[in-house]
């Protein structure tokens, strides 16, 4: 039995249009105006192809399971024998989820997002309107079928005709709501503090002119003083920490769980690394005239070790879900 998946509502089908044509835009001018400008515009191309291939295309059921096909790849199976409850939500945005690892509207929302009513949530929507928010026993899913009041009377009989019985989810108890530690803000503090003691001590062995811009060959290309840089770097690193510590209090006090706020707060601290890391390369071409570490090798070191962070992370926040997708 097959139920059509909704159309995209508002917000995401404006996001996706929107979307789609300053990305095409930006990549052909890249590739007719910037040298390499092929490798943008590719890079521009894929923003728009792999969400959309990575969006939900139908939910059917099959046999004892209700599985969710994707445009392409992996399918996510849910055993209706683990199935334990479930909740109709007319607005989903009336939960105020947070996207944790996901998609916010570019052709649907799908992904992990966290709430703080009922916990985390794998989407996998084309609306936010008329949601059903399933709960078994390898994680809670989110689906946005357009016969909502035929999918719910098809779903509740095939449940109850396998297990006997299907209750309602219950919003998580005060009590039972486990919040992050402040003592995770710990992190971003240190790597601040670092990042101050690396412009002290470099700040004296800097000429009054230094070379703060450069081209794609790492030759410098605009210049300013190093009062002028040191200040930016300075106020630049304030701003990144502020932003951590409130990013963390919003989280923390909107979030069910310790675990989507401390990766928030990693997540936040690599990116605080990796300008600090810049900053620093500035000021050793400053002092010695040659890059400590050309900026795209940053780039993509840093593009590395965020891969190797948020897939840890996804295991650690959906450890359950990757036991019920099949290719």
């Amino acid at each position: 039995m097959e139920f059509k998946i909704s159309r995209l509502d508002r917000s995401a089908l404006f996001i996706s249009i929107l979307s789609t044509v300053l990305l095409i835009g930006l990549a052909i001018f890249a590739l007719l105006n910037t040298p390499h400008g092929w490798i943008f515009s590719i890079l521009m191309l894929l923003t728009i192809i792999i969400p959309y291939l990575l969006s939900p295309r139908r939910y059917f059921f099959e046999g004892s399971k209700l599985i969710i096909e994707k445009v392409i790849g992996t399918k996510i199976t849910i055993p209706l024998t683990e199935i334990e409850a479930y909740l109709f939500v007319p607005n989903f945005l009336k939960l105020k989820p947070i996207r944790v690892f996901g998609n916010g509207g570019l052709f649907g929302y799908y992904g992990i997002f966290a709430t703080n009513d009922y916990g985390i949530i794998n989407c996998q929507l084309k609306s936010l309107k008329n949601v059903f928010i399933l709960k078994s026993k390898i994680g809670s899913f989110a689906i946005s079928p357009s016969e909502s009041a035929n999918f719910e009377d098809y779903f509740k009989n095939v449940v109850i005709g396998i297990t006997g019985k299907i209750g309602s989810i219950e919003p998580l108890k005060r009590e039972a709501i486990k919040k992050a530690s402040p003592l995770i803000l710990i992190l971003p503090d240190l790597i601040f503090v670092l990042t101050i003691l690396m412009i002290i001590l470099l700040y004296p062995q800097l000429p009054e002119r230094i070379a703060t811009h450069f081209d794609l060959r790492g030759i410098p290309n605009g210049w300013s003083t190093k009062g002028s840089f040191t200040a930016f770097s300075i106020i630049a690193s304030s701003l990144l920490l502020l932003l951590n510590c409130i990013l963390f209090f919003i989280f923390r006090s909107t979030t069910a769980g310790a675990k989507p706020t401390n990766f928030l707060v990693i997540f936040f601290s690599l990116i605080q690394i990796f300008i600090a890391s810049v900053f620093f390369d500035v000021y050793w071409f400053g002092i010695h005239d040659l890059h400590f570490l050309r900026f795209e090798y940053q780039l993509i070191g840093f593009a590395i070790v965020l891969a190797g962070v948020l897939l840890f992370f996804y295991q650690r926040l959906s450890p359950k879900f990757k036991n019920c997708a099949k290719l």
